[in-house]
């Protein structure tokens, strides 16, 4: 398993909630489970989602290479261009995609 930059203490997410990450590059939305939120702290310095005192943690969970990180780690990691689309809560699905792009969703259905 890879941990990606996870540092500190980690406050544990209820179940259901999600982060809709759009890429540009490939065309579509991926839908990843929020494993928890990594409190910020003012003053820390590190990098968040909109500036928020809270950063999503979330799970790739890839056969063989499950990835926890969090959504900071993940955009800076993607293709350029690649942003939060959404933060879904239990039971939100994915909104206004745009026109030909797919939502991936291993979750779904």
């Amino acid at each position: 398993m890879t941990s990606h930059n996870v540092t500190g203490p980690l406050v544990s997410a209820p179940n259901g909630w999600r982060i809709a990450i759009g890429d540009p590059e490939s065309r579509d939305i991926t839908v990843v489970p929020v494993i928890g939120w990594l409190p910020l702290g003012e003053g820390r310095g590190e990098p968040s989602i909109e500036g928020s005192a809270l950063e999503p943690v979330v799970l790739f969970d890839n056969v063989k290479e499950p990835i926890i990180t969090t959504v900071v780690n993940t955009l800076a990691g993607w293709s350029k261009g690649t942003y939060v689309h959404q933060v879904l809560a239990p039971g939100v699905e994915v909104r206004e995609v745009p026109e030909g792009w797919a939502v991936v969703d291993p979750y779904q259905g």
